[in-house]
């Protein structure tokens, strides 16, 4: 387990929630991990308690499960799971991008190129991490230009809840050094950033509605390959 205590001045139960919740989008614990309150607090130099409580929270949000007798883990998704959490993103990013493509800015197609510049580095460096920031970063200069902060908590949640597994796939990618997908994300980004610089701001939803079904895909196979590990035989 990965952590560390920042000296930004937030609460015990903050820094925890903020600690934990990183730790596992970053990929540093991956699905399935337990979590053991004590050693986590212990890592954080905090009482047990506020570890407790930011594990409540991120149990509500979808990113760890409880389970009597055996407490916490990072939440391991289902087939059936990453299919839902995909059709609310696509009925919510549909709105907030259809929205954010009629506003947006010349500093944030600079931003967004920034990203991809980022991406397509760490893609070649191999940086998994990197990488996975680097590819939100990308499509959250353009949704946080719908400026509806409520209807992007909610897709950032999505977000979240993917983003263990996300970061489970580039890792397994860039160790069996296969860079054909990625390459692949690089172009449909690129392609992203084109249509977005014409002068019709819808051009570019049919792309960003392509791109997520491509991303559905993508976790249908890492999760029929998590399958296939954990049972051998198929069974």
């Amino acid at each position: 387990m990965a952590l560390k205590r920042t000296s930004l001045p937030r609460t015990a139960e903050a820094v925890a929630l903020a600690e934990l919740r990183d730790a596992i989008v970053r990929g540093d614990l991956p699905p399935g991990t337990a979590i053991r309150q004590s050693a986590a607090a212990e890592q954080l130099g905090l009482s047990v308690i506020p570890v407790r409580e930011a594990l409540k929270t991120l149990a509500s949000e979808g990113l760890v499960s409880y389970q009597a007798q055996r407490g916490y883990t990072v939440a391991e998704l289902r087939p059936e799971s990453v299919d839902g959490i995909f059709r609310l993103r696509e009925l919510l990013e549909a709105e907030a991008e259809a929205i954010a493509a009629a506003r947006l800015r010349p500093q944030d197609i600079a931003a967004m190129r920034a990203a991809l510049d980022a991406q397509r580095a760490a893609t070649e460096s191999g940086d998994a991490h990197a990488a996975i920031t680097a590819n939100r970063d990308f499509h959250f200069a353009l949704l946080e230009r719908c400026d509806n902060e409520w209807l992007l908590r909610f897709v950032r949640q999505l977000w979240d809840a993917l983003e263990p597994h996300r970061a489970l796939a580039y890792r397994r990618t860039a160790a069996q050094g296969d860079r054909a997908r990625a390459q692949e994300i690089l172009e449909e980004h690129r392609e992203i950033l084109v249509a977005l610089q014409q002068e019709d701001p819808t051009a570019v939803l049919p792309i960003l509605s392509a791109h997520r079904t491509s991303g559905l895909a993508d976790f249908h196979r890492l999760l029929g390959l998590d399958n296939k590990d954990q049972k051998p035989g198929g069974s």
